[in-house]
C-alpha cells in the first residue's frame, strides 16, 4: 500500500484500499468522509493535482463518484471511489480544498443529478437552461428522437427485456 493510502487509513479506518498497479492506489471512501480524505491528500501530497471528478450510473439510483489526484513529486496516482444512492444523491463539495474541482463538480451535478452541498456556484456549466433537472448521463434519461434524427445516426435497436423473450 502506498504511503498516502496508509496515512488515510490510519486516520480514517472506514476507508479501504485497493492497489491499481505501480504507484497507483484506489481508496474506497464513505460519502461522509470525503472532505476528511481530500484534506489528508492535500496535507500529505504537497503537490497534489486534482485531475478529475466524474460520475458513474449503476441504475436503480446507485451512483459512484471517482476522484483522481496526481502527485508528480511522488509519482503517485490516488483514485477515490465514493458510492451514492437515492433519487437525489448528495455529497459535500471539496472545491474549497482543491478549487480546480469546481467545474468538475458542476458537470457531475448537471449530468448525473449529484448534489454537491456547499458548492459556491451550482449554475449549469454545459447544458441549456431547459435541461435543468434532466440529467442526461443517467441511464434512464430518454433522448429526444427528433434530435437523434437530425444527426443522421441510425437509432439504436431496443434492448431485449430481462428474463423474457422479445417475440
Amino acid at each position: 500500500m502506498s504511503t498516502i493510502g496508509r496515512a488515510v487509513i490510519n486516520k480514517i479506518p472506514e476507508v479501504t484500499s485497493s492497489p491499481l498497479g505501480d504507484n497507483k492506489i484506489e481508496l474506497i471512501v464513505p460519502v461522509d468522509k470525503i472532505r476528511d480524505v481530500v484534506t489528508i491528500i492535500d496535507e500529505e501530497l504537497s503537490d497534489a493535482l486534482p485531475e478529475s471528478v466524474f460520475g458513474v450510473d449503476f441504475e436503480n439510483d446507485k451512483y459512484q463518484l471517482i476522484y483522481i489526484f496526481w502527485s508528480h513529486a511522488n509519482r503517485t496516482l490516488v483514485q477515490l471511489r465514493v458510492s451514492l444512492e437515492g433519487e437525489k444523491p448528495e455529497i459535500e463539495s471539496v472545491c474549497d480544498i482543491f478549487p480546480g474541482l469546481e467545474w468538475h463538480e458542476r458537470e457531475a451535478r448537471e449530468m448525473f443529478g449529484i448534489e454537491f452541498k456547499n458548492h459556491p456556484d451550482p449554475r449549469l456549466l454545459l447544458l441549456p437552461d431547459e435541461l435543468e433537472g434532466a440529467y442526461p448521463l443517467r441511464k434512464r434519461f430518454q433522448t429526444d428522437q427528433s434530435r437523434l434524427n437530425e444527426t443522421g445516426i441510425t437509432p439504436p435497436k431496443p434492448r431485449p427485456k430481462e428474463g423474457g423473450d422479445d417475440k
